[in-house]
């Protein structure tokens, strides 16, 4: 039976530091943006993302993140308003782990430099969560630098477990069982509660 991909509706997160983004679900107008904000990233953050360096997006991974497979993956941004628009200081995302198993989503998540330390990444990944359980998905995982330790701190508190990785041996795979979706009706974030978008 073919899943079927719920709606998200934008919502604004008021963090920690004061500061506000709005959340929302990727779409293929964010592909300028999301290359800047790639841009941006230092070096030693794309490496913590992509373990490995990474001079550049290439069009073929910047396709992928504007368009997830419905049901299968989802792609969560944070934006804030700039002269030209919009600027994605934040990101997170699921997929389809393994092609032949329906049962396991493998995430990532990637923050603007200046909005580390203000509850974003929590908050991301609290949604990312949600929203996977909602795709249906038994576990999520996720391939974490050992050096990382901001990362495992996190894994950690949202009860994810760790493992050796059997392909990486300066990485460790974070591991989170996940249950089935509770969620008020129309909604599709959990607490803390999130105004709309202004």
């Amino acid at each position: 039976m073919a899943r079927q991909p719920a709606t998200y509706r934008p919502r604004r997160l008021i963090l920690r530091d004061g500061r506000e983004v709005t959340l929302r679900a990727v779409n293929e107008a964010d592909a300028p943006a999301i290359r800047r904000a790639f841009d941006r990233l230092s070096m030693e953050s794309r490496y913590n993302r992509f373990l490995h360096h990474k001079k550049a997006l290439s069009p073929e991974a910047l396709e992928r993140g504007v368009r997830p497979v419905p049901g299968r993956g989802f792609v969560f941004v944070a934006t804030v308003p700039c002269p030209e628009g919009f600027e994605v200081v934040g990101a997170a995302q699921y997929v389809q782990a393994r092609p032949d198993d329906d049962s396991t989503c493998e995430f990532a998540i990637t923050l603007a430099e200046d909005w580390r330390g203000c509850g974003l990444a929590r908050r991301l990944m609290g949604s990312l969560l949600r929203r996977a359980r909602r795709d249906h998905y038994a576990a999520m995982v996720g391939l974490v630098l050992a050096a990382n330790m901001p990362m495992l701190v996190l894994a950690r508190k949202l009860g994810f477990s760790e493992e050796p990785s059997a392909d990486d041996n300066s990485a460790v795979l974070v591991r989170r069982r996940l249950g089935p979706p509770q969620l008020q009706p129309g909604l599709d974030s959990g607490a803390p509660p999130s105004a709309p978008p202004r």
